[in-house]
């Protein structure tokens, strides 16, 4: 008799464990469901990102967090990654922060938000180095223009130079011509008798 209380009892037990189970798998069976959904929409929007077209992505990306606002984070944390994207033609760095700071923002226990905040500080040094180049670059057309503005200068003081040195030419002849004719003269003189 031992043994069958005994093998009531682990059948009872199973049968309470089976009963308490029963809901959360039936839920957890739901939530799966959901899931794979969920999963298909991600791999939809990921699809147009690995196609280049991110406009369609961001699209998407929409499109589940309206449908799946439990998602949001990651939403977010994908858009902001898209924004930030250097092959995407429409690159906006500023929406790319405002995505990672509303994720920060309204999901503080996220996993993704470590990973957003090492993006906002990512994001923030290219905006600066962006910058410096930007400037960098105005200072280079700035010289190059200097540097047009000083050849066109050279090119012409080379052009005065030249026509000095063609005056100084001009100017030599025309002592040599005096020299002869003053020797001519002076040779006239020495051969005509004195008075």
């Amino acid at each position: 008799m031992g043994k069958d209380q005994s093998r009531r009892g682990k059948n009872l037990y199973f049968f309470f464990i089976c009963v308490m189970m029963a809901p959360i798998l039936i839920c957890g069976c739901s939530y799966l469901g959901e899931g794979s959904l969920v999963r298909s929409e991600f791999k939809k929007a990921n699809d147009f990102s690995n196609r280049g077209d991110y406009k369609a992505s961001l699209s998407k990306y929409e499109e589940i967090i309206a449908q799946y606002p439990t998602e949001g984070d990651r939403v977010l944390f994908e858009m902001g990654l898209i924004y930030a994207f250097p092959r995407n033609q429409q690159r906006d760095y500023q929406k790319s922060l405002e995505c990672f700071q509303k994720l920060i923002k309204h999901y503080p226990g996220s996993g993704y938000r470590h990973d957003s905040e090492v993006m906002i500080s990512l994001i923030g040094d290219v905006t600066r180095k962006d910058k410096r180049i930007v400037t960098q670059q105005r200072q280079l057309e700035a010289f190059e223009q200097e540097v047009k503005s000083k050849d066109k200068k050279i090119a012409l003081q080379k052009k005065q130079i030249e026509a000095l040195e063609q005056q100084v030419k001009d100017f030599e002849k025309k002592i040599e011509q005096m020299k002869e004719v003053d020797m001519h003269i002076k040779g006239k003189k020495k051969l005509s008798p004195v008075h």
